[in-house]
């Protein structure tokens, strides 16, 4: 039996999830492009669009962009994060 390389795990893992959250960026940016045009305006058609391109940039190259995940998706997570607070202070009003 051989032993297992933990090399190739520390690869491959990574880029796995990379991969995984490349679609799931595709699919709610797609979401959210769909309820800006629902008459959700144009926040949550910036944030879709921006959502979208991380994905496609996520899934076209998940080794590079493994490395790069917790910057670009902490960056996102925050202007998010505005946005819905912003939206908040508009809903409460």
């Amino acid at each position: 039996m051989r032993p297992s390389e933990p090399s190739l795990a520390a690869i491959t893992v990574p880029t796995v999830i990379v991969l995984i959250l490349g679609i799931q960026g595709l699919a709610m940016g797609v979401l959210q492009i769909i309820a800006a045009f629902s008459g959700g305006g144009v926040g949550p058609f910036i944030l879709g669009a921006i959502n979208v391109v991380v994905g496609i940039l996520l899934i076209s190259s998940p080794v590079a962009a493994a490395l790069a995940v917790p910057i670009v998706f902490g960056v996102l997570l925050l202007i998010q994060g505005v946005g819905l607070i912003i939206l908040a202070f508009r809903v409460r009003a």
